[in-house]
């Protein structure tokens, strides 16, 4: 939890909304709060759809009345057809790849729906929030988490990218091109490395065996950030669910060498407690050294 801080320490920090795994959940009372709110960036981790494309094409227009810059990391349901995504869960690539022939144009669809909303994925984006300045360096689009690149037929056709060693070079580069400013990674699934435990951050909470679960060339790419030098200051992501199958909440939440490693998908994200509709979302602010977070549960 961050303390309460007086009006002119605060006025110092940059703010940024992280909203976690949407599937639909999503209305006109969050685009008027963020409108009226303080936060400089809101950063969307993905899966705006839930099992239809044209489902989510309302809700990225929706995002697009946003009056706040905001980046989109498309997710393992975004885009994608449903076959396509089942091909993809029992990992059967080939017919995945034969179903995801409209990947192309179903992305365009999302991306035009965005309007001026930026939709990301293997990009970097210097972006000033506050008084502040940060590179948001963003991964790996539609991940489903593992060892393995999903959708690699799209992947390879629009980023040139079809293994993980090739998704570790292409986000090399972004890290080698981009400035001087402390780095925010953006992804829809986090990185590899914080556990093989259900309820570890991106720990596989569907199998006997448990495992882990996060993106091994996110992690890659991090370490290579580190090693060069690179403050990281937040690693931003969602994916694999806070509550756990089989009962039990996920850890959502993790400092390790100073960065903070962010897991914000709270879903549902707009719940009833009591008489109250709560809509979630995750606060950071950044005083341009350091990011700190609290859960946000906004009533309506």
């Amino acid at each position: 939890m961050i303390e309460q801080q007086s009006g002119a320490s605060l006025a110092q920090h940059a703010m940024i909304a992280v909203v976690g795994d949407i599937h639909l959940q999503w209305d006109l009372f969050d685009v008027r709060y963020f409108n009226a709110s303080d936060y400089d960036l809101i950063l969307f981790v993905g899966d705006i759809a839930a099992y239809r494309h044209q489902g989510a094409l309302p809700i990225a227009r929706s995002i697009a009345s946003l009056d706040i810059p905001a980046i989109v990391m498309p997710g393992n349901h975004d885009a994608v057809h449903l076959g396509q995504l089942v091909a993809e869960v029992l990992e059967r690539p080939t017919v995945s790849d034969t179903l995801g022939r409209g990947h192309p144009k179903r992305s365009r669809q999302l991306d035009d729906a965005l309007g001026n909303v930026t939709m990301a994925g293997y990009s970097r984006h210097r972006v000033e929030v506050g008084a502040h300045a940060i590179n948001v360096i963003a991964g790996r689009p539609h991940s489903m988490g593992g060892p393995r690149v999903a959708f690699r037929r799209y992947l390879a056709q629009r980023f040139g990218v079809d293994s993980i060693e090739t998704s570790v070079q292409r986000l090399v580069s972004l890290i080698d091109d981009s400035g001087d400013e402390p780095i925010v990674f953006l992804g829809h699934n986090g990185p590899s490395g914080f556990g093989d435990r259900r309820e570890d951050i991106w720990g596989c909470d569907f199998r006997a065996e448990e495992g882990d679960f996060g993106d091994p060339d996110l992690a890659q790419a991090i370490d290579y950030a580190r090693a060069a030098g690179r403050q990281i200051v937040a690693v931003v992501a969602g994916h694999m669910h806070h509550e756990l199958k089989g009962g039990g909440h996920r850890r959502w939440l993790e400092n390790r060498d100073d960065t903070l490693y962010l897991n914000a998908a709270r879903v549902p994200r707009i719940f009833r407690r009591g008489e109250s509709v709560l809509h979630h979302h995750v606060e950071l602010r950044f005083d341009g050294s350091a990011m700190a977070a609290e859960e946000r549960l906004v009533g309506d």
